[in-house]
């Protein structure tokens, strides 16, 4: 016959709480000391006999008395539901701990302190971060990161040009980090400390982009109610980012030419040289020789622009920066979003390393954005990171009988329904919004735009 278990006794407690590592304080409804065990007593460096009776404030140091009298009235009105901080004492590092206790009617019985010796998870934690900085110093130019063949060449130009004020293009696939460059350059040049300028060249309407780039009169237009300067006038002594320079208007273009060969401007509705010592960095995603062939782009701007050609790899042709540029990003976010994680389980780095990533460095940050929102502890499982990668790095079942058709054929194929899945998924969780689904898919609105006309013809 089962018999019900019987209640611990007050002894059993008081060895249970004495045995613990971590040092335990109570104190009661008056705030008076009540238990201290052998723990709290070599944390704090104190004789349990001294300080019971005694109120908890005494414990502390006069410099926190306030604070600690104003923690434990909230935690009695139940305004606080509990309280850590960390602490040191005598070269060791504490978390302090803490929490109201009730009895089983709600009314407040008194504050329980629960100290933890967190010394040794501080300085692995430093450790780790230490190592993360000198991989960074290792592996890193002007904030990017990468140990690849592939960015060897990237780094030299960046070093070798960042001095200079010659023109440069920079051409990649979107989210490959070409605003990067740009800024890194920008950084480690004699310009540094004036304006970086950035300029989106498709984001802005065609009857926009003059004004913004030129500036305007008062009165030169409906709406131009004063003078402004454009973002060439704003970028004086500094460098301006003419991103996407591939989808400027061929008239904007004209003006472009202009204010690159005589290094001065006119605003809109004015009859004034304007001069302007700026140095001009611009980034395409698009083949410009080609846009020259078919008349979209001017050929006497593509020289101008083209002194100095830097060309970005996809993230598929530098795979060795793939997890050094995830761990980048997992600091970067944990500490964004105060969580804990710090590590990416083995799984999951293999479906990380096995993606193809067309949305470059930027879905990958987006993938890790992600996975560290959605982890619920130290470690960033396969389960935290979207269904796509998951697909990308199950492999065929044993057994299976060889595909028919030519191996690449397949694997285009099925690179191609994957990203289509993906696409359908980030429509349905960003309620079919285009720009949040092109950001949580880490590609720019335009290319999501052709990828959608794509599969409607297929």
């Amino acid at each position: 016959m089962r018999t019900e278990p019987q209640p611990l006794h007050l002894p059993v407690f008081r060895a249970i709480l004495a045995s613990m590592g971590e040092g335990i304080i109570f104190a009661d409804a008056d705030d008076r000391i009540r238990y201290i065990n052998a723990a709290a007593e070599d944390i704090r460096g104190i004789i349990a006999g001294n300080y019971l009776g005694r109120s908890i404030v005494s414990i502390h140091s006069p410099a926190s008395e306030g604070r600690i009298r104003r923690l434990i009235a909230g935690l009695k009105g139940g305004d606080i539901p509990f309280s850590t901080r960390v602490i040191h004492v005598r070269e060791k590092i504490f978390e302090n701990s803490y929490y109201p206790i009730r009895n089983e009617n709600g009314i407040y019985e008194g504050t329980l302190l629960i100290s933890r010796d967190i010394t040794e998870k501080e300085l692995l934690k430093e450790e780790n971060n230490s190592l993360r900085e000198q991989v960074r110093a290792d592996f890193a130019c002007g904030g990017m990161i990468g140990k690849s063949h592939a960015m060897e060449p990237v780094f030299h130009m960046i070093r070798a040009t960042a001095a200079l004020d010659s023109t440069i293009l920079i051409s990649g696939e979107s989210g490959t980090g070409k605003e990067l460059v740009a800024c890194a350059i920008h950084q480690m040049s004699p310009r540094h400390k004036n304006p970086f300028v950035k300029v989106n060249c498709a984001a802005l309407p065609e009857t926009l982009l003059e004004s913004e780039l030129f500036g305007h009169e008062r009165g030169a237009f409906t709406g131009a109610v004063r003078e402004r300067k454009g973002k060439f006038e704003q970028a004086h002594l500094g460098t301006i980012f003419l991103d996407e320079i591939g989808e400027m208007p061929l008239a904007a273009q004209a003006k472009l030419l202009r204010v690159i060969q005589g290094k001065t401007l006119e605003r809109i509705g004015g009859n004034r040289e304007i001069a302007v010592d700026v140095r001009i960095i611009a980034a395409t995603n698009k083949d410009l020789r080609r846009e020259v062939e078919r008349g979209a782009f001017r050929e006497d701007l593509f020289y101008r622009l083209n002194v100095i050609p830097i060309h970005l790899p996809p993230l598929r042709e530098r795979r060795e920066d793939i997890l050094p540029l995830a761990e980048h990003f997992l600091s970067v976010y944990a500490e964004r979003m105060r969580k804990p994680v710090h590590c990416i389980a083995p799984d999951a780095r293999k479906a990380l390393l096995d993606y193809d990533y067309p949305g470059n460095v930027r879905e990958l940050e987006n993938a890790i954005e992600r996975g560290v929102a959605l982890s619920m502890g130290e470690t960033i499982t396969l389960a935290d990171l979207a269904p796509y990668f998951v697909t990308g790095a199950s492999a065929a079942p044993a057994g299976a009988a060889l595909p028919k058709e030519p191996p690449t054929a397949t694997l285009s194929r099925a690179v191609s329904v994957a990203e289509q899945e993906a696409i359908r998924e980030a429509l349905q969780t960003t309620g079919n919004r285009k720009g949040v689904a092109a950001k949580l898919l880490g590609i720019s609105r335009k290319t999501l735009w052709e990828k959608l006309k794509q599969m409607e013809r297929t």
